[in-house]
């Protein structure tokens, strides 16, 4: 079940299925929107709910909005929806890659849409169709898709999932974004939390980069990693996740210089010739020869002479003269666009339409807007891309504080690139904001597209004023899943960029590594291989990071050891939760295991939720290397049953000059109950995930205790043969306190069973 827990329940509107386009009060746009929800099973309301608020919003500026709601968004209803769309929304299941499930190298089910079997409608039943499907929708140019509560598409795991590495993360925010890039858009965001709304009001009233708008809503987290698309050359990745170390539930993928004007003011190619006359406007004499005119009426007054503009002489259409009548043309107010002594009278069937519309700046991309021309090699010059709706001769300028031109250059073309290297005579200029302006004509001289914009000189380098931890941390980079990654923080005093060089004890450097990073604390992540991609022998290691600034300047680098062993892994427990406290015939053990890579002496022990040692199972035995397992009954040393709970197996061992420990969870309760947050708030929605020990009979119900709030209860989804799973909104009143869930079911036996989970409420 491949979505996210909605964030709050609101009011369900009535709008189901597909309709067309109703009227906004005030159309600022043509834009195209077309809204779709997936079949989601219970969740399905609630998204259709949301949907509606952002049609709310959509309706406002253009007309042009279109529902596609489950249970009647099959993927032929969809499709024809979206073609030629410039805003396309979507709620619904996502199923991305990589993830827990079978690979597919062409994507067929992967980072798409999840919408209605076109043979069983249901809001029950849903089908993928992944990347060569969404690769086919045919949406406008400049297009945004915006992608909310979906599972994997911002790079985040399904409720109760193993949370992604970052690379993990990535490889999602980039693999999900490459079909849409491909079907048109130019920009495509997911966001699991905040919903869409924003989005929408943003890119109808506001010209800024779909970047800048991105930073802009409410739960922008001033996280952000940027990193290239390697599914979408060209295409930079935007992350910005809950926490630096995780909560990946925002991303983007976009050019950079995309803007919510393009997007959604439907400018197109202004450089076109329309088919009829546009006056006033531009036109030229037709072949082979236009008759002017001194006066309007010069055709049909006696003895006025009129002068042949030859053919291809460009003009302007100043006014109506005269308006066409049924039997002749109009007559129309000229001058020459080249040829200022122009200026005269011709008959409209005389003269050619012509580019007409003034350019129009779509986008603009200056990049950090920050460079260091010091000479050192690195960001010396500083690049401006400004995007035009057409081609222009344009001239670009850099102006310091006082007005004056420190900077200039000249060119032609619709994708503007202008370069301003920060020498004035040879010599930098000083550190500090210039001002840069862009301005564009057109050919048929139309009219100027300006864009204009601020460039930080900045010759300064940052420091590091910490690393966390700075003394050795151990970990087993041995792919077993557990610590096979080790996190240092750097808090650097800018943001830029941490370069990190992880040498051995011989000072040789074994990898490198550059991580984006924001002022203040960065997570720095080594998973314990070479630059060659193999596991690094178990060793001490020293980590040192320099960090760079936006402009490219160094600071002074600062260090930490790191400790690589690799001699214990693949601590294993084989049940997710067993039962033997009931004792009943199920779910009576569970089996611990772990691997030895070499020989060594090993203390194998039970604690509990606090760390206390309640059994040992082995204490300082010699093992060879290999894998050791052991069937554990839940018992304590006397032979009675441990108390109900979640407890962990940990494994100490040591081969004389290294010891490592590692634990597993070990669960033994009915159920294991997850919880999509662990500070749910009154009034907001919770998932609750619980997997059964024993087999279960009957339906499995949640009970919820707010305080102050009588306990009520819903019946759970079976999603799979031992796991169940709810999705509910707490009540608005009450009190602060705790929230208590209590999961209930019979055994295959018909016994009662039950497990409770507590968490702080706000």
């Amino acid at each position: 079940m491949r979505r996210l827990a909605a964030a709050s329940l609101l009011a369900l509107l009535t709008a189901i299925g597909a309709s067309g386009p109703a009227a906004a009060a005030v159309p600022i746009s043509n834009a195209k929107v077309v809204i779709i929800v997936g079949a989601t099973e219970g969740t399905t309301s609630t998204y259709r709910s949301y949907a509606d608020q952002a049609y709310a919003e959509a309706i406002k500026y253009t007309s042009r909005v279109t529902k596609v709601y489950s249970p009647n968004a099959t993927w032929s209803k969809v499709k024809a929806a979206a073609a030629g769309a410039n805003i396309v929304l979507y709620y619904g299941h996502g199923n991305g890659w990589p993830s827990p499930y079978t690979y597919d190298p062409n994507y067929t089910t992967k980072d798409g849409f999840g919408l209605n079997d076109p043979y069983n409608l249901s809001d029950n039943v849903h089908k993928y169709y992944g990347e060569p499907s969404v690769s086919t929708l045919g949406l406008a140019p400049n297009a945004i898709v915006l992608l909310g509560n979906l599972c994997y598409a911002s790079g985040n795991s399904e409720p109760g999932g193993t949370a992604p590495s970052l690379s993990v993360a990535h490889q999602r925010i980039d693999n999900y974004a490459a079909g849409f890039l491909k079907g048109g858009a130019r920009a495509v965001i997911a966001d699991g939390h905040g919903g869409l709304v924003s989005y929408i009001r943003g890119l109808f009233t506001t010209s800024q980069t779909v970047v800048d708008l991105w930073r802009s809503v409410p739960d922008y987290h001033n996280h952000e990693v940027r990193f290239s698309s390697t599914r979408s050359p060209g295409y930079t990745a935007y992350s910005d996740p809950d926490m630096t170390s995780g909560g990946y539930y925002r991303s983007l993928v976009t050019k950079p210089t995309i803007t919510t004007s393009a997007v959604t003011a439907v400018v197109g190619n202004t450089g076109t010739d329309p088919t009829t006359l546009v006056v006033p406007g531009r036109a030229e004499a037709e072949a082979p020869a236009a008759p002017m005119f001194a006066t309007a009426a010069g055709s049909d007054t006696a003895g006025e002479t009129s002068v042949d503009l030859p053919a291809g002489t460009r003009l302007k259409t100043i006014a109506v003269a005269a308006p066409a009548t049924a039997d002749a043309p109009a007559i129309i107010h000229v001058a020459g666009l080249d040829d200022p002594s122009i200026d005269g009278y011709v008959a409209a069937d005389r003269l050619v339409p012509k580019d007409s519309r003034a350019p129009v700046v779509i986008g603009i991309d200056a990049g950090t807007a920050r460079f260091s021309p010091n000479g050192d090699g690195r960001f010396e010059t500083q690049s401006v891309e400004v995007l035009v709706s057409e081609s222009v001769s344009w001239t670009f300028e850099v102006k310091d504080a006082g007005g004056s031109v420190v900077g200039s250059q000249t060119g032609s073309g619709a994708d503007v690139v202008a370069t301003w290297d920060g020498l004035v005579g040879g010599t930098p200029v000083a550190d500090g904001t210039y001002t840069w302006t862009l301005r564009g004509v057109d050919s048929w001289q139309n009219g100027t597209a300006t864009a204009t914009g601020s460039i930080v000189v900045d010759t300064a380098p940052p420091s590091i004023t910490a690393v966390s931890p700075s003394t050795s941390t151990t970990f087993t980079p041995n792919g077993d899943g557990a610590s096979d990654t080790i996190t240092t923080s750097a808090t650097t005093t800018e943001p830029g960029t941490l370069v990190v060089r992880i040498a051995d004890g011989a000072d040789a450097t074994v990898r490198t590594l550059t991580v984006t990073a924001a002022a203040g604390a960065n997570g720095v992540v080594w998973d314990g291989r070479s630059n060659g991609g193999t596991i690094v022998p178990d060793g001490t290691y020293t980590l040192t990071v320099v960090p760079r600034d936006l402009a490219g300047n160094a600071g002074a680098g600062a260090s930490r050891p790191i400790l690589v062993v690799g001699l214990l892994g693949f601590l294993t427990n084989s049940t997710r939760a067993f039962y033997p406290q009931d004792g009943d015939r199920f779910s009576k053990t569970t089996t611990l295991s772990f691997k030895l890579s070499r020989p060594a002496t090993v203390t194998w022990t039970i604690r509990n939720a606090v760390g206390q040692v309640v059994l040992t199972h082995l204490d300082a035995v010699p093992l060879a290397a290999a894998a050791h397992s052991w069937v554990f009954d839940g018992r304590a040393g006397d032979g009675s049953f441990l108390p109900v709970g979640i407890y962990s197996g940990t494994v100490s061992a040591t081969d004389g000059t290294y010891t490592v420990s590692s634990s597993v969870k070990v669960e033994m309760n009915a159920f294991a109950i997850a919880a999509s947050t662990s500070t749910p708030r009154r009034g907001s929605s919770i998932t609750i995930t619980a997997v059964s020990a024993e087999a279960i009979s009957g339906i499995v119900r949640l009970y919820v205790t707010e305080p102050g709030i009588a306990t009520w209860g819903v019946t759970m989804t079976k999603v799979s043969s031992t796991t169940y799973r709810a999705t509910v909104t707490l009540k608005t009143g009450g009190a602060a306190g705790v929230v208590k869930f209590k999961v209930w079911g019979r055994d295959a036996d018909g016994r009662s069973q039950a497990t409770w989970k507590t968490l702080p409420l706000g």
